[in-house]
């Protein structure tokens, strides 16, 4: 955090601040200041010593310059001004808020290092204290210069896969820049008391934005603390400028070759990782993996099963760290008894009374190398690595390079790829250390696996198009296709298959801007191509997509799309997973959270409004009936949770006054068989008008 600065005479410039994305606390474990830079005489090393063993230097790996060196403490890890908000009246309220929540976490922090300097097996922590834990690491992936980065963009250069989602909600809530929503989101996530009764989530909805209030969700209840420590002194745990970042879990990408870089495709966080000291970590742990005595680990184990086959290998889509030694906190207020959890008189105490024992879990040289490893396998995005000793530090790297696992990472033939260099720079790095290892990570070859899987496809496709009815071959006439383009269309959506993406509920997509610039007939083809991927023979032509080409003139031309991509995805989404969501009662575990999310993405944030749906009559139907809602104040029903926001509630109204009228606004409109079919897509698929239902669509959906 910065130091504080008196403010400055009128028309007097600011001094910047130096604002650390690492909090000092945390640095000052790794500060060495006794230890002179290398390379330098005695003389040297004493007047060194007196100029900086007040403030303490770290040890660091200079990335950008390639060398090992030294770095004084105050000016590492941060960035000049990085949390001052020009237009807040106190433009660095946000620091300052960040340096209250680091006061509260530093001190919890250290009354666990306490514990762990004394060589207690375990410490007791009431309930606040995790908490405030928990949502302090978040604050540190949120708050890190990868976010910072993001968000900096005008709006015209915001390029993050949640562009469209970030975009309205800057427009609902008269958000300038993309950078207001972060220091919103900030602002919000910092403020928010976390009480035992939970009311903190009513308050993340109302004020953040809803896709980071979902991943705030998601750290808070889908994850515990562990704490694990070196169990040789030999070994100690690396401090990068993205450590706080950075997960370990499966993430699939694949090669887009019409921008020449690699996409992401799905990704899992099994754990993250928040180094106290050179000894101590904090682990998080998902819920997902196996915890031992747990009532419920079927449901978990579908769960994991769930995410795993949305990866491009979903064998190995596991965990790395599956087997490390941590388990769950005990707490004050049940015991173990004959392998089953029962309740003691504590449970009576207000919550706020209990308490929570976390042991301090030693682990061996095979994890603590593979959490470096981990580490290291990112840290070609940032120029810093932090460490203690430089003999565990080039422990560590050469034991990195020479890595058998050669899943841990992957080359590609990517002009440009950064990890090659990053690797280079490795080698070079630990013969600053008088080594001589290489890296041996194979390179694969992404252009050709990628290009020629796309490329087959389209091949199997074209063969089969030719052997089509005829209504088929009149959808694609429909939308401006004729004979003579149908090679060059069917030449495009091949090439658009270099955008796929599998579905993800925790990756969020983004490709309303690229489809609405494109011609509706190559979308359509794009769109059967994206279902047939992995087909080696019989393609499947009928979609939901046809559904929308018949009735292709009741849609403005800029959602015609728009409307048509997501129709083909979710129906593609719902058919693979047909238990996805809420398809019974929720539960208040871990599953029913899970469930509620899915649903909560299935309804509101797959397609957005009906009253933007595209077709004329029917949004200006929408919007009467959602002012009507809104004037009847049924979102202020007490059957209503308090789950949902009011646009939400007014919008599920809205919908179902649609599904009641939508045939007689439409009819004349549309052929009778075409409307039928247009309205159980609407409202089954892209628009249900409730929350929640106990059977999944299942059929395909044809033109007639």
């Amino acid at each position: 955090m910065a130091t504080s600065s008196t403010a400055p005479a009128p028309g007097e410039p600011r001094k910047p601040q130096y604002h650390h994305f690492i909090p000092r606390f945390i640095l000052r474990n790794y500060a060495d200041p006794m230890q002179p830079p290398p390379g330098v005489n005695n003389k040297k090393q004493q007047r060194w010593i007196q100029s900086h063993s007040k403030e303490g230097m770290l040890n660091v790996i200079d990335l950008e310059n390639v060398k090992v060196t030294q770095s004084p403490l105050s000016s590492t890890l941060g960035l000049l001004d990085m949390y001052r908000d020009i237009k807040s009246s106190d433009q660095y309220d946000v620091e300052k808020k960040l340096s209250i929540l680091e006061g509260q976490a530093g001190t919890i922090i250290s009354e666990i290092k306490n514990a762990f300097d004394i060589r207690a097996p375990d410490v007791w922590l009431t309930r606040a204290k995790p908490d405030i834990l928990q949502k302090f690491l978040f604050i540190m992936k949120y708050r890190s210069q990868g976010f910072h980065q993001r968000f900096i963009p005008e709006i015209g250069d915001y390029v993050a896969d949640d562009r469209e989602e970030i975009l309205t909600y800057m427009n609902e809530k008269g958000f300038a820049k993309p950078i207001d929503v972060w220091f919103n989101n900030l602002r919000t996530f910092i403020d928010v008391k976390m009480d035992a009764e939970q009311q903190w989530i009513r308050t993340i909805i109302d004020n953040a934005s809803p896709g980071d209030t979902k991943w705030f969700f998601a750290h808070i209840q889908g994850s515990y603390l562990a704490f694990c420590q070196t169990s040789n002194l030999n070994y100690e745990f690396l401090l990068t400028g993205n450590t706080y970042a950075i997960f370990e879990g499966p993430h699939s990408e694949a090669f887009d070759p019409v921008t020449q870089k690699m996409v992401t495709r799905a990704y899992t966080e099994h754990h993250c990782f928040a180094p106290i000291s050179p000894r101590l970590i904090i682990v998080l742990r998902s819920n997902l993996l196996p915890q031992g005595m747990q009532d419920d680990e079927d449901c978990y184990k579908e769960a994991l099963q769930y995410t795993k086959s949305l990866h491009n290998d979903p064998a190995s889509a596991g965990s790395t760290l599956l087997d490390l030694p941590v388990e769950k906190c005990r707490n004050s207020y049940s015991m173990v008894q004959n392998g089953t959890v029962v309740l003691t008189a504590d449970y009576s105490l207000p919550p706020s009374q209990h308490k929570f024992l976390l042991r301090f879990f030693p682990i061996e040289e095979k994890h603590i190398m593979m959490i470096n490893y981990i580490m290291l396998n990112e840290a070609f995005r940032v120029p810093t690595i932090v460490f203690r000793s430089q003999a565990a530090a080039r422990l560590t790297i050469e034991g990195y390079l020479m890595e058998a696992d050669r899943k841990l990472m992957v080359l590609t033939d990517v002009p440009g790829d950064k990890r090659r260099k990053y690797l280079a720079d490795l080698e070079i790095i630990v013969q600053q250390y008088g080594g001589s290892v290489k890296y041996k990570y194979p390179v694969k070859s992404m252009t050709k696996d990628e290009d020629g899987a796309f490329r087959a496809v389209g091949e199997i496709f074209r063969k089969a198009m030719p052997a089509v009815d005829a209504p088929l071959t009149s959808l694609h006439k429909r939308l401006g296709g004729s004979p003579e383009s149908l090679p060059k269309d069917m030449d495009q959506a091949r090439k658009m298959m270099n955008f796929v993406i599998k579905v993800d509920d925790e990756v969020r997509l983004n490709r309303q801007e690229l489809l609405t610039t494109l011609p509706p007939r190559r979308v359509w083809l794009f769109l059967k191509q994206i279902r047939n991927l992995g087909r080696s023979h019989d393609p499947e032509m009928d979609g939901p997509e046809d559904v929308i080409a018949t009735a292709s003139q009741l849609f403005k031309p800029n959602t015609l799309t728009r409307i048509m991509y997501h129709a083909s995805q979710t129906q593609n989404l719902l058919v693979r997973n047909p238990d996805i969501g809420l398809i019974k009662k929720p539960t208040l575990d871990a599953e029913g959270h899970r469930r509620l999310s899915q649903e909560m993405h299935l309804v509101f944030q797959r397609i957005g409004s009906i009253r933007n749906c595209g077709i004329k009559k029917i949004e200006e139907l929408s919007k009467m009936l959602y002012d009507q809602a809104k004037q009847l104040k049924v979102h202020e029903k007490p059957e209503y949770p308090s789950l949902f926001t009011e646009d939400q509630l007014l919008e599920l109204a809205a919908r179902s006054g649609v599904q009641e009228l939508f045939v007689d606004i439409l009819t004349g409109d549309l052929e009778d068989g075409a409307l039928r079919d247009l309205k159980q897509l609407m409202f089954e698929i892209l628009y249900p008008p409730v929350f929640g239902r106990s059977e999944r669509t299942k059929g395909k959906m044809r033109a007639r």
